[in-house]
This record gives structure tokens, sequence and C-alpha cells, in this order.
């Protein structure tokens, strides 16, 4: 098993969660204790096994643009010509149970840079993709962790550096299987309905946004939690094993106070958008058509830059499916 070190782990879930400042809180701190974000997690006990994986995904690409979607869901894209570093992000709650979990990469060109058209991938696009893990069961010590699976986007010779094999063409797509163990068992969405094909499923979908939305704008804070309770739950169990006190967990929820408790809100129109399925058509989403790589569905609202309030708009998946036995859709992701 090779061994890795990741020197600024901090900047992992800054990456992930991208957090909004909480902004002003108008709650004191017996309602703080009452309100419903908090009460959701209330009967989250620590979990505590003699190993808890925790496992992350980390990518760096050179003459394109990427999806990486893990068992049917969008985990994280990146649609600027620019490179990231330290950027690996959790997907424990991507993973419902141990075995093989599934990894698709899309890879997009870069179509207008400085002038420049690139419509097509080309001989120099690069991608490689590193899945990798640490227990936290373990102390952290050196901030080593193992590698379980290693991917490099393939090339005409075979070796990493060399020219990609499928040059001129408009986008390439790969899926391959890693093996992972986990201690927990998510429901997430094996019993789920097949949706695509279903008579009157794009409607549905547009009512559920619609119903979101509203929410968001009413910062109806009880019914949002309603509509996201088994995703949270889900997430604090997988990702964090309902540690509370882990700065990741923190910041998503300080990320949700600044919605419910945001001094400005605005309800925006969908983007056009086309109707994704994944997960064998379990699962869907709304994917823009007007902003490449975006979600149809976004909002505006303050949050803090460099000091001050200011106006920016949100774009949020939202991944959605029907449980078994169940005629309405939910949120999954």
């Amino acid at each position: 098993m090779n061994i890795i070190k990741k020197p600024l782990l901090a900047l992992v879930f800054i990456a992930v969660f991208t957090l909004l400042a909480c902004g002003q809180n108008k709650k004191n701190n017996s309602d703080m204790k009452n309100r419903p974000i908090n009460q959701l997690y209330n009967n989250a006990k620590p979990l505590k096994y003699d190993s808890m994986p925790q496992y992350f995904i980390e990518a760096h690409q050179s003459g394109c643009f990427y999806e990486i979607w893990v068992n049917g869901i969008l985990v994280f894209k990146h649609y600027q010509n620019t490179g990231l570093m330290n950027h690996a992000f959790p997907i424990n709650n991507f993973i419902s149970e141990s075995g093989l979990q599934e990894v698709t990469i899309k890879l997009f060109p870069l179509g207008e840079i400085d002038g420049k058209e690139y419509p097509t991938l080309t001989e120099r696009t690069r991608f490689t993709l590193e899945i990798f893990k640490r227990d936290k069961a373990t102390p952290w010590e050196g901030l080593d962790y193992d590698v379980v699976h290693y991917y490099f986007a393939p090339t005409t010779t075979g070796e990493e550096a060399g020219p990609f094999a499928h040059a001129d063409t408009p986008m390439y797509e790969e899926t391959f299987t890693f093996n992972a163990e986990v201690p927990y068992k998510l429901k997430g969405w094996s019993d789920s309905q097949v949706i695509e094909g279903q008579e009157g499923i794009e409607q549905e979908v547009l009512d559920f946004y619609e119903e979101y939305a509203d929410v968001i704008q009413s910062q109806d804070e009880a019914k949002w939690v309603e509509m996201v309770k088994n995703r949270e739950r889900d997430f604090l169990k997988a990702v964090y094993y309902n540690d509370k006190e882990e700065e990741g967990f923190k910041k998503r929820i300080a990320e949700y106070y600044n919605i419910f408790d945001n001094e400005y809100l605005e309800k925006r129109r969908l983007d056009k958008y086309n109707l994704v399925f994944s997960s064998n058509g379990k699962i869907v989403t709304l994917k823009s058509t007007e902003r490449e790589g975006f979600s149809a569905f976004s909002f505006i609202l303050n949050k803090d830059r460099q000091g001050n309030r200011s106006k920016a708009i949100s774009y949020r998946y939202i991944f959605l499916h029907k449980p078994k036995g169940s005629n309405k859709l939910e949120i999954i992701h």
C-alpha cells in the first residue's frame, strides 16, 4: 500500500464546503439550541469503531475542464483554466456500504481561452485522480494516507506523460471502480425506483425545485430541515462518524446558518436546463445549459467578502430520487 503525505489537509474542508460566513445571527443562545438546524443532529451520538476510514478524492488537470461522479452523483467539477492544489474532498457520503464503488470522470475542452478556440480535447490534455483514505480512529501522525486508487487519462504511449489518446474529441468519459471498506451502511438509493421514463417526471422535478426555492426564500428553516434530514444525517454519519466537533462539520452548519439568518435573499428563475438521470435512472438533477458545469438552480444571498457583506449567487445541485413504495421525490444528495 502506497503512503502519501498531505501537509495542507486543512484545505480539504475549505475546498469542499466553500464556507459562507455566518452573517448576522439573529438568535440568542436559547434559540440556537432549539432551532431546527441544531435539532436535526440532536440524536447523533459519536460512533466508535475499531477502524473508521475516511475516503477522499483529489484530481489534477491540464488543458481541460472536468467533472467527477461517484456512484451516480456529481461530487466535484472544475471549469476554470487554472490548476488546483490541495483540494481533496471527502466522499464517504457517496459510499453507502462496503464493496466496489463506481467513479466516472468526464473531460471537456476549454472552449475560448484568450481569444483562441479549443472546441475539442487536445494531445496536451492531462488528467490524474487519486483516491486515498485515512483512519479517523488513528491519531494523525505525519499526516500519512493510504492511496487506494490512482488513475490517469489514457495516453497513446501508455505513459502518464504521453499524448492524450482521445485528442480531437468534444468530450471524454471513463468509468472505473475501486473497493471501499466502511463499518456503516446507508440506505442510500439501493431501493430507489427507476424514475427515468416515468410519465410526468420532469414536471414533478420542476415542482420540487419550485417548492425548495420558496422554502429558501421564506427562510422556512423547519420545512427545509424536513426536506434535507435524510441527506444530512447520512452525511454526518458517513463523513464524520457523527462527530459534531469536526471543523468541517461546523463549517457546513455555519453555511446553513448564513442562509436562514441572512438579511437578504432573492429567488432566481431556473436556468435553461437538461434533465440528467444517473444511477441507472434512479437519480435526477437539473443541469444548466446556460452556465457550463453549473446547476440550473440558484439563489442570491449576502455573504462576507473581505469583511464586507455583499450579494452573491449561490448555485446548488439537488439530486432527487423516489424511495421504494413512495410516489414523492426526495433529496438524496
